[in-house]
């Protein structure tokens, strides 16, 4: 089922430099997916995960570093 929608001139200009040979639906709908933080963190570091071992030490170094400094 399709609607017909209005929007501005310009944001059919934003819309259709991203579109490429995506539908207009399929870019609205990944606009409005709600990304969480933990999507952008995993975005920037990568996918690879964090080994328990270094988050350990990570936890180790911080609170050290509270203690002195905080």
């Amino acid at each position: 089922m399709s609607k017909l929608i209005n929007i501005s001139n310009e944001i059919y200009r934003k819309l259709s430099a991203i579109k490429g040979k995506e539908s207009f639906s399929i870019i609205i709908e990944n606009l409005l997916v709600k990304k969480t933080n933990k999507d952008a963190i995993l975005a920037c570091a990568g996918k690879g995960g964090i080994k328990e071992d270094a988050l350990k030490s990570l936890r180790k170094d911080w609170k050290k570093w509270s203690d002195k400094y905080a």
